[in-house]
């Protein structure tokens, strides 16, 4: 017994030992160099969480698609295809296949050369002075038109009374206009939030000369004084007027937030297939101005698509110096121009890209050209604005070109008239826009 009790003490004297040994290494560690003893230093990591926001470019937020259509001439052979039998009219069949252009875009812009003066003492008359009945504004409104320009030199061709009456019809179908204004309070342009981004569009027209007394002639007929103020125009002999003016209208215009300015401009020598020297000059003015694209309208024939840059270099127009006609009775075997080129006309679009950090940029255009397609039809002639493309063989039937038997052939050469004189200038702009500086 006293054998296995010593065992047992020698055991627990190990543990004690082992113990304390451990114990004073802990003392060891803990003293500091002065005798003294403290806590270990607190040791401050710093870690960095791994972030989740991603750093991304800018990004579109929203695209705008304006497309514009040049003049709408409705002569009296027009007038009388459109006359129903209760002394109504209906022009809706000029307009079957333009409706999908229409709807094809977020805002349609077009020419209305020509007024709604009413019957009251006055005839549904063509040219030389247009006067349509009110169905055309509807008509015009129902294919998806949204906006009118009114300031061309048919504008008074209703006098008084018709200039005024025009706005209130448009007014009146709920569409959008520049141009005119029916008081001298009224903007001279007009600003259009168009899918979050604000275009600035704005309409000027050529004078011809007034005699004493009177400030402003259009279509060689004197103004009333009272009425003249509420179209924009400019005098050909006095442009420095006109430019002082129309540099106040685009600061005016930037001010109240347009993002983009579109000028459209009634100017240039009818049946000319090119630019004229007044032309160029103003357009370079424009584009002094910071204007970021004009739309020609006037010589009821399409004319080229330029690129135009300001004389500081710094900023370039797109130009197109004439949409030609969207409709009229300006037939071939009618015109001393007898090549055509008076049935043809141009859908021209512009698109606008907003991005994510607010920049507004002018991405792209595209020149659709159209052909009026004439034809009878249940003894009636039949005026048919036609969209016309590369490829047309297979589009034929549905764009109602077989009921003429040479209406392919025609629309096919229409296309080619078109596209020999703005397919150049159309791919120098889009080269040119593709290029920009991207936020």
């Amino acid at each position: 017994m006293k054998k296995k009790t010593k065992r047992i003490n020698q055991s627990y004297f190990v543990i004690f030992v082992a113990a304390l040994a451990v114990l004073l290494s802990v003392f060891a560690v803990m003293q500091t160099r002065d005798g003294g003893f403290t806590a270990e230093p607190e040791t401050t990591v710093t870690t960095t969480e791994p972030t989740t926001e991603k750093i991304t470019e800018p990004y579109i937020t929203s695209t705008a698609v304006i497309r514009s259509a040049g003049d709408i001439l409705i002569h009296n052979p027009i007038h009388r295809a459109a006359k129903k039998s209760d002394g109504s009219y209906d022009f809706s069949n000029i307009f079957t296949n333009l409706k999908k252009v229409a709807e094809g875009c977020d805002y349609f812009v077009i020419n209305l050369e020509t007024t709604f003066g009413g019957r009251d003492g006055r005839e549904i008359s063509g040219y030389p002075l247009f006067n349509s009945p009110d169905e055309l504004a509807v008509n015009l409104r129902d294919i998806g038109v949204d906006c009118l320009l009114t300031a061309n030199n048919h504008s008074y061709d209703s006098f008084s009374k018709g200039f005024l009456r025009t706005i209130d019809i448009i007014e009146k179908n709920k569409l959008d206009y520049t141009g005119t204004r029916k008081t001298e309070e009224d903007p001279k342009f007009l600003i259009k939030d168009i899918n979050g981004i604000k275009i600035g569009f704005i309409c000027y027209t050529y004078e011809t000369g007034s005699t004493s007394g009177y400030d402003k002639a259009l279509n060689g007929m004197n103004m009333n004084n009272e009425i003249a103020p509420l179209i924009n125009s400019f005098d050909y002999y006095d442009l420095d007027s006109f430019y002082e003016e129309f540099d106040e209208q685009v600061r005016l215009m930037k001010k109240q937030g347009a993002e983009a300015i579109a000028a459209y401009m009634h100017w240039g020598d009818e049946y000319k297939l090119t630019e004229n020297s007044y032309q160029r000059e103003m357009a370079q003015k424009l584009c002094d101005m910071g204007v970021d694209v004009i739309v020609g309208g006037h010589p009821h024939v399409v004319e080229p698509v330029d690129l135009i840059t300001s004389t500081d270099g710094k900023h370039k127009t797109v130009c197109l110096y004439s949409m030609g006609n969207i409709v009229s009775n300006q037939r071939r075997n009618r015109m001393r121009l007898q090549t055509g080129h008076t049935e043809d006309g141009l859908v021209f679009e512009m698109t606008f890209s907003k991005y994510s950090d607010g920049t507004v940029i002018f991405e792209s255009i595209d020149s659709i050209p159209t052909w009026v397609h004439l034809y009878t039809q249940n003894g009636k002639s039949v005026y048919n604005i036609v969209p016309l493309s590369k490829n047309l063989d297979k589009k034929a039937e549905s764009l109602g070109l077989n009921k003429t038997s040479g209406g392919l052939a025609e629309a096919k050469r229409s296309y080619e008239r078109t596209m020999k004189i703005v397919e150049e200038g159309t791919k120098e702009c889009n080269k040119y826009l593709k290029k920009q500086k991207r936020p």
